[in-house]
């Protein structure tokens, strides 16, 4: 069993057993740097950086970089211009997935399930691998952070 507590001026300790809570505590990271992310003074644009950005083939108006790569998680930031949509696609690699949505208003479809309203500031957890296609139906450009992570390689 895993217990999560808040710790006065540390963010979080997570008690339990190795490797779920090493996980845990990567996921709880991933949460709180996007959410330092989200400063209610980006909502009338994208997060800066976009320029070192690159398009992502066959998906007009969305670019994407790598921000970090680690062996246990990748972060990337992702850009899409008002109206462009992401291509379904997945994150084979991925064991988990934080998807947060820094700037701007997505409607993001997960394979299987009805389309949802994703704002500014909402921070979601998908399943590792699950494919996923978004729009952005806002009239500014979106700034999503992801965060994955890797299962550890023999």
């Amino acid at each position: 069993m895993l217990r999560v507590d808040r710790v006065q001026g540390s963010g979080f300790r997570v008690q339990g057993a190795g490797r779920a809570r090493r996980v845990l505590r990567l996921q709880l990271s991933a949460v709180v740097v996007a959410l330092a992310l989200c400063d209610g003074r980006l909502s009338a644009q994208a997060v800066g950086g976009a320029d070192k950005a690159r398009p992502v083939a066959g998906d007009p108006g969305i670019s994407s970089m790598v921000v970090m790569e680690q062996p246990e998680f990748r972060v990337l930031r992702d850009y899409a211009e008002p109206g462009a949509t992401r291509r379904m696609h997945s994150h084979d690699d991925a064991t988990w997935h934080v998807f947060t949505l820094v700037t701007g208003q997505l409607l993001l479809t997960i394979d299987g399930e009805s389309p949802i309203e994703v704002t500014q500031g909402q921070v979601l957890n998908l399943k590792g691998g699950a494919k996923h296609t978004f729009r952005n139906t806002g009239t500014v450009a979106a700034t999503i952070v992801e965060v994955f992570g890797k299962a550890p390689k023999p």
